[in-house]
């Protein structure tokens, strides 16, 4: 009974060990020079890129990979790499020229608003801007570019003919003694209050004299004027003015 097991499992054994014999026969078959040199130049550069995982301590990094890939923050980076990589493609020569250029015309900017002192002017303006003084002063601006770009050759010349003739009169009138004394003179108040009640006298007789008739003439009606007591009164006053001034120095 023994024997006819052990018997049974070496023939088992043989037919296996007959079926590999012939697929590793049939492989060896199979097998050209050129899949054989392949299939090691593969496994070389497989073992190759392991050894070098293995030294470089990628291993290490797995961790945050495997975390960056569960956060999505790996999918993330990808797609920022991509966009990155589109701008690069999208750069041609003359794009990069230019911001180049506006790289340094920004620093040589910069550079010069460090050199002129402005930074000492922020408190000013940023209290004009506050005050609401800074968009005063660019209104007056606009209008006067409104008004110089009104002003035609014409318009010019007659202001500046204008003043020359302002000047001129200016210096006469400087030269002249007895301007300076007219001047002290209206200077006076009760000078200004004589001239403001002559004035208010003047606009006052204007107006009553043209509600009244028109005169008849003749003596009696100048008699009748001569005895009213206002226009003696008033004979009186311009006799007074008169007199005070006879009076006065001549020069």
């Amino acid at each position: 009974m023994t024997q006819e097991k052990q018997s049974g499992t070496g023939t088992a054994e043989s037919s296996v060990n007959t079926e590999l014999g012939r697929l590793v026969a049939s492989a060896q078959d199979a097998m050209t020079d050129d899949m054989v040199t392949r299939l090691s130049s593969t496994v070389s550069n497989g073992l190759d890129l392991l050894d070098r995982v293995n030294r470089s301590g990628v291993s290490d990094a797995l961790p945050t990979i495997a975390a960056m890939v569960k956060n999505g923050d790996l999918a993330r980076v990808a797609d920022l790499a991509r966009v990155i990589g589109a701008a690069e493609d999208s750069m041609s020569d003359d794009i990069v020229k230019r911001l180049s250029e506006t790289a340094v015309g920004g620093l040589d900017l910069l550079d010069r608003v460090n050199r002129s002192g402005i930074l000492k002017a922020l408190p000013a303006i940023t209290q004009l801007v506050e005050n609401g003084d800074l968009d005063r002063l660019i209104s007056l601006a606009r209008f006067v570019a409104a008004i110089e770009d009104s002003l035609s050759d014409d318009i010019v010349r007659r202001v500046a003919i204008v003043a020359t003739e302002l000047a001129s009169l200016v210096d006469k009138l400087a030269r002249t003694e007895g301007f300076e004394r007219l001047i002290d003179i209206l200077g006076r108040e009760h000078v200004q209050c004589a001239l403001d009640d002559m004035a208010e006298a003047t606009c006052a007789a204007k107006a009553e004299a043209a509600q009244l008739p028109p005169s008849r003439g003749g003596v009696i009606g100048l008699w009748q004027m001569a005895k009213d007591p206002d226009t003696q009164d008033a004979l009186r006053f311009m006799a007074l003015v008169s007199k005070q001034l006879r009076k006065m120095p001549r020069s």
